[in-house]
């Protein structure tokens, strides 16, 4: 089972900064999952747009400038980092999922992606770009085939996983109420893998290990972490 860190260790440390990913990692996280919103062109890793929501500023991300952005607390102390910061301290010590949050912003993601990629230990192979917006996502993999796409979807499409194989996607990530078997097998017939959010209790992450999902993005990696090396102890050798 692949744990992602959902926004880092994000019950016990701010969300989406690099406190909860620095906890993510300690708890040997296989991946970390963060959100991607853009501030005068400049990536930053921030889930919601209105900045109340998690931090001490007041404001639309469209609407505020970068120097305000950089002077507010998320949380603990901690300041919303930029794409290419965390890419550069995470340095390939785990997988990232970058979920785009922000509207035409694939260009934008993508040059943080190549300077890390170039100035750093983080591989091709350590990114996961991921979004709600489809159509998104198909310019994204038109720009950079090489990486990684993670199609998002909040429902149980009649078609079941086929809107991630026309993506030409590598993974699907599935809401938890509507994850079932057959949408698993279909999936996996079609050679995705499946990830499913947002996994925080014992009970949900037995469910999904016995519906044969590939990964689970939670706010409790430690949890999870100790849990499967229970239920999967061949894993740990």
């Amino acid at each position: 089972m692949f744990i992602w860190a959902h926004r880092g260790a994000s019950s016990i440390a701010p969300e989406n900064t690099i406190k909860a990913f620095e906890q993510a990692i300690q708890a040997q996280a296989d991946g970390i999952e963060l959100d991607v919103q853009v501030v005068e062109n400049i990536p930053v890793v921030l889930h919601d747009a209105w900045l109340q929501q998690t931090t001490n500023g007041i404001g639309h991300v469209t609407q505020v400038a970068f120097g305000y952005l950089q002077s507010l607390d998320a949380g603990d102390g901690q300041s919303v980092p930029t794409l290419r910061d965390v890419l550069m301290h995470i340095n390939g010590r785990c997988k990232i999922n970058i979920e785009l949050k922000a509207a035409d912003c694939e260009a934008l993601i993508l040059a943080d992606i190549e300077y890390a990629l170039e100035h750093s230990a983080v591989t091709a192979d350590d990114i996961l770009v991921s979004s709600f917006n489809h159509r998104m996502l198909a310019r994204f993999a038109k720009l950079a085939p090489a990486i990684r796409l993670g199609a998002l979807t909040a429902n149980l499409p009649l078609s079941l996983a086929e809107f991630a194989t026309e993506l030409g996607a590598w993974s699907v990530h599935c809401a938890r109420d509507f994850i079932d078997q057959d949408f698993v097998q279909d999936a996996h017939q079609r050679g995705l893998k499946v990830f499913v959010y947002t996994i925080n209790h014992a009970e949900d992450m037995e469910k999904m290990h016995q519906l044969g999902v590939d990964g689970i993005f939670t706010d409790y990696p430690t949890r999870a972490r100790q849990l499967f090396s229970v239920v999967e102890p061949s894993s740990a050798s």
